[in-house]
């Protein structure tokens, strides 16, 4: 009886060592310390007595030291982790950036070079309507060459059309301004029959003084009597794309 009272006095007095401790050493390790030399005394207590029990308490102590490294080893891999998905998130937004500015440069690379051909192509490409001596109809077998045009420019809505409309220099000025007139709005309403928006079509009128044939030259009169289609490329509606 005597000897079990020993085991039990001396194992309460080992569990309340820490209520006696210094109070400044009251932080996280002390309480794991005191954790560790309570739990290490009880069951040393229990199973082998006093002896037991202070072999306990310094297991106990050698648990609290053992779990205060784990938390600071898990404390560092937290704090690493948060470092590594920080440097992780910058290099994703330098490289969404680069991608960005790269995508512009090929974008601008493009537009310069659309733009370049474009330009070849505008002045590689007219088409010239000859027209009978005071008339403004064109003739049938000009409509298929038209609508082969206004097809080809359905791919190329940054180029414009300007039709230049004379007449030979027979006639008074009036006349000749009126059927170049004429002539032009023929031209421009069949471009616009054919699919070409009439807003990228311009004309100009000359009457008769651009006319290069001779006076009394009444073959060279039908080269006069004329609407050319020249094209251009429309450099601010194209730079707005």
């Amino acid at each position: 009886m005597n000897k079990y009272l020993k085991v039990g006095v001396i194992s309460f007095s080992l569990i309340n060592l820490p209520a006696y401790a210094d109070p400044e050493s009251s932080n996280g390790k002390s309480h794991k310390d005191a954790a560790g030399l309570g739990l290490g005394a009880i069951i040393g207590g229990l199973i082998a007595g006093p002896p037991g029990a202070i072999i306990g308490a310094a297991g106990g102590a050698w648990y609290g030291d053992r779990q205060e490294q784990k938390d600071k080893q898990q404390a560092a891999l937290e704090t690493r982790l948060l470092e590594k998905q920080t440097e992780l998130a910058q290099l994703q937004g330098e490289f969404a950036n680069q991608l960005s500015r790269h995508g512009m440069e090929m974008q601008q690379v493009k537009n310069e070079q659309r733009s370049s051909a474009l330009d070849k192509l505008s002045q590689g490409i007219s088409l010239t309507v000859f027209f009978r001596t005071n008339s403004a109809s064109m003739d049938t077998e000009v409509t298929p060459r038209i609508e082969r045009l206004a097809q080809y420019l359905r791919s190329f809505p940054e180029i414009q059309l300007h039709l230049e409309a004379h007449a030979d220099q027979r006639g008074s000025s009036e006349y000749n301004e009126t059927l170049s007139q004429q002539r032009a709005a023929s031209v421009k309403q069949a471009l616009i029959q054919a699919g070409v928006p009439a807003k990228r079509i311009y004309s100009h009128t000359y009457g008769e003084t651009m006319a290069k044939s001779a006076a009394g030259d009444l073959e060279g009169y039908i080269f006069d009597r004329r609407v050319s289609i020249e094209l251009s490329l429309d450099r601010e509606s194209y730079a707005v794309q």
